[in-house]
């Protein structure tokens, strides 16, 4: 007698499902990453640490740029824009083409603090991958590399980044 061996591979979703089950999962992530990191030294907030992030992810980009980007209104960014000012962490240059404009540019500072947090940012993605393979992990990310390009050909959002660059000033700057 022949045995079928089954499929290990669970059905497709329901294309509304997939999208809850996406919106659903990135909100769990985002609640985790907030109490994996309310206990840091330099006591930011996980919006301000989002606003810190998005500083080095686009840097040189303009506060208007950013918040689209971050998909908020420029008012609720400038508040934590103002806080990592303060603290040493972005700084507002001039444009020379422009002097009204003022990109935003995170400081030896910024990279510090990040690298300062990687092991609550590495504890979380364990936690979130627990049990899930590596090859799993890699189809993962490639699939949502694919959905992210289907949505936009911003080079400024699909283009590979790291907050954790070796040294700070070899990131590309993006245009504001």
């Amino acid at each position: 007698m022949i045995v079928k061996q089954q499929d290990e591979t669970p059905p497709a979703l329901p294309e509304s499902e997939m999208c809850f089950l996406l919106i659903d999962t990135a909100r769990l992530f985002y609640q985790a990453l907030d109490g994996s990191i309310v206990d840091n030294r330099q006591g930011l907030t996980p919006g301000t640490l989002r606003a810190l992030g998005a500083v080095i992810r686009y840097r040189g980009m303009g506060l208007n740029r950013i918040a689209d980007r971050m998909d908020l209104e420029p008012m609720s960014l400038i508040v934590h824009i103002n806080r990592l000012a303060t603290l040493g962490l972005v700084e507002r240059r001039e444009d020379p083409k422009d002097k009204r404009k003022k990109p935003l540019y995170p400081t030896a500072k910024a990279f510090e603090v990040m690298r300062d947090l990687d092991p609550h940012f590495d504890n979380l993605y364990r936690a979130m991958t627990q049990d899930i393979q590596a090859d799993e992990m890699a189809r993962l990310a490639a699939v949502l590399t694919k959905m992210r390009a289907n949505m936009t050909t911003d080079p400024g959002i699909t283009a590979p980044f790291t907050l954790l660059p070796a040294e700070p000033n070899a990131c590309s700057s993006a245009q504001s």
